[in-house]
C-alpha cells in the first residue's frame, strides 16, 4: 500500500535529496486502483513505492517545481575581492559561458599550473612579472611569495646576499646562502661567504640546527677555527655504537685534525690516551669472553661480569682488571700495575680503586700486602695514602670480617675518629 506524502517538512532545511522526486506508479497499478487511489497516486507528491519494481530495471525521475528552484539557488561562496586571485594576474584566458571548453585557454591553465609546481611566483594582485633583488629579499622578510629563480646572473645573486646581509634578517640570509650554494661554483660561493662575517655566523648555526657536519666542519676550516672543527669530528667519532667503528673513526680523527696542528697537542695527548685505552678495552674483552665461556676464570664464575668493558672509564676498566686480574704478569695487557704506569695514574688513585676491589672479592690478604710499605730503615711498615680512615669506610661496606676491620681500626691515628667509626660500624 502507498504511503501519502504530506509535502515537505517546514522545519527541516531543503537539501538536493528532497528535490528528487519520487518514482511514478507504473501503468498497470493505476488501472487496477481505484478512484481514490488514483488520485493519490496522480498528487503532486507521490511516495516511493517499494512493491513498484519495472522489468527493465529503469525508473524515471523527474524534477518538480522545488526541485528545479532549489537547485538553481545554490548558495555560491563570495570572496573579499582584495584577496581574490583574478584571472588576468595569473595570465589565463576564461571562456565565455557559450563556448565550447575545448576552445578556452586550457593550455594557458596547464603552463600556468606547471609554473606553480616548479615554484615560480603565486599569482597575486598587483605582484610584479620580475622582481629586483631588493624587491625579493623584502618579499621573503614580509613573508609574501618570491621566487630566487628569477635572478640568474651573477650580479643579481651577490646583490641578493648583499641585501639579505644589509637588512640582517637571519631567515633571507639563510634562503639567499642555500639558493647561492645550489646555483654557484663552490670556490666563488666558499668566496663570498667569507667576505660577509654576518652570512657566515647565520650559516653556521643553520648547519649545526640541521646536522650538516661535513659542511660545517669546511666552513670552520676555512675559517681557520680548527678546534672547534676538530671537536666537531672527535663527537661524531665517539658517539659511534660499534667499538671497533669507533676506535677507526677515532683514529681519523687524530690524524686528520689533532697530529698536524701543533695549536692542538694538549687535546692530541688526550685522544692518543683514550685510543690506548679503547685498545686495550677491545684486546681484554675478547680475551676475557673466550675465558668466560671456556670457565679458565675462577673468579669469572663466581663474580659474573655484569658488562663488557669495552667502553667503560679509565678508572672503571682498573677497577676491572683489580677484580679479575690483580696478580697477573706485569707485562700482561690486563695487569692493574701496567695500566698505572702506561696511564700515569697517581698513588690515590689506585690504592682507592684496588681496595675496593679486592674487598669486593674478600682477597684480605692481598689488601694488606697493598698496605705493605719500608720505612727509611727498610722495616716494614704499614702506610695508606688514601688515609686508614677512608679505608676502614671502604671494609665496611664489603662486610669484611671483623678481625679485619678491627686491625685496620686500631691504624687510625685521630682517636675520635677511631671511635666515630667504632660507633657506625
Amino acid at each position: 500500500k502507498q504511503d501519502a506524502d504530506f509535502g515537505p517538512d517546514p522545519f527541516k532545511q531543503s537539501t538536493i535529496d528532497d528535490c528528487l522526486e519520487q518514482v511514478v506508479q507504473s501503468k498497470n497499478k493505476k488501472e487496477l486502483s481505484g478512484d481514490d487511489d488514483y488520485y493519490w497516486n496522480t498528487s503532486a507528491h507521490v511516495a516511493f513505492n517499494f512493491d513498484d519494481v519495472d522489468d527493465d530495471g529503469r525508473r524515471n525521475v523527474q524534477f518538480n517545481k522545488r526541485a528545479q528552484s532549489s537547485v538553481n539557488n545554490v548558495r555560491k561562496f563570495s570572496f573579499d575581492e582584495s584577496n581574490r586571485v583574478t584571472a588576468e594576474a595569473c595570465g589565463v584566458t576564461l571562456p565565455s559561458p557559450g563556448s565550447n571548453l575545448k576552445q578556452a585557454g586550457l593550455g594557458d591553465v596547464h603552463k600556468h599550473a606547471e609554473r606553480l609546481r616548479i615554484g615560480h611566483d603565486v599569482p597575486t594582485k598587483g605582484l610584479k612579472s620580475t622582481n629586483t633583488p631588493e624587491e625579493t629579499v623584502r618579499n621573503i622578510v614580509i613573508g609574501q611569495p618570491y621566487f630566487l629563480g628569477q635572478h640568474r646572473s651573477k650580479e643579481d645573486k651577490i646583490a641578493l646576499l648583499n641585501e639579505a646581509v644589509r637588512i640582517q634578517d637571519g631567515n633571507a640570509i639563510i634562503a639567499v646562502l642555500l639558493f647561492l650554494k645550489q646555483t654557484l661554483k663552490q670556490s666563488l660561493f666558499n668566496q663570498e661567504l667569507m667576505q660577509r662575517p654576518r652570512a657566515v655566523s647565520h650559516y653556521l648555526s643553520h648547519l649545526r640546527a640541521v646536522q650538516d657536519n661535513s659542511q660545517l666542519m669546511d666552513v670552520l676550516g676555512m675559517l681557520g677555527r680548527a678546534e672547534d672543527a676538530a671537536m666537531i669530528k672527535y663527537k661524531l667519532a665517539v658517539e659511534t655504537p660499534e667499538a671497533a667503528t669507533r676506535l677507526r673513526n677515532l683514529q681519523s680523527c687524530y690524524k686528520s685534525h689533532f697530529q698536524s696542528d701543533p695549536s692542538l697537542e694538549a687535546q692530541a695527548e688526550l685522544v692518543r690516551e683514550e685510543l690506548k685505552l679503547l685498545e686495550m678495552q677491545l684486546t681484554i674483552e675478547e680475551q676475557d669472553s673466550r675465558a668466560e665461556m671456556e670457565g679458565q676464570n675462577i673468579l669469572m664464575q663466581e663474580f659474573p661480569r655484569k658488562a663488557p668493558v669495552v667502553g667503560t672509564s679509565l678508572i672503571t676498566t682498573l677497577y676491572y682488571c683489580c677484580l679479575y686480574h690483580y696478580n697477573v704478569s706485569n707485562n700482561h695487557i690486563a695487569s692493574p700495575s701496567q695500566m698505572k704506569a702506561v696511564f700515569n695514574l697517581t698513588e690515590k688513585q689506585f690504592v682507592w680503586t684496588a681496595l675496593t676491589a679486592l674487598a669486593q672479592i674478600k682477597h684480605w690478604k692481598e689488601i694488606d700486602n697493598l698496605f705493605q710499605g719500608k720505612s727509611w730503615l727498610g722495616k716494614s711498615k704499614m702506610r695508606c695514602c688514601i688515609g686508614f680512615d677512608k679505608a676502614v669506610e671502604i671494609l665496611a661496606k664489603a662486610h669484611a670480617p671483623p678481625e679485619v676491620f678491627e686491625r685496620y681500626l686500631q691504624m687510625v691515628d685521630d682517636s675520635e675518629k677511631r671511635l666515630t667509626l667504632a660507633k657506625a660500624h
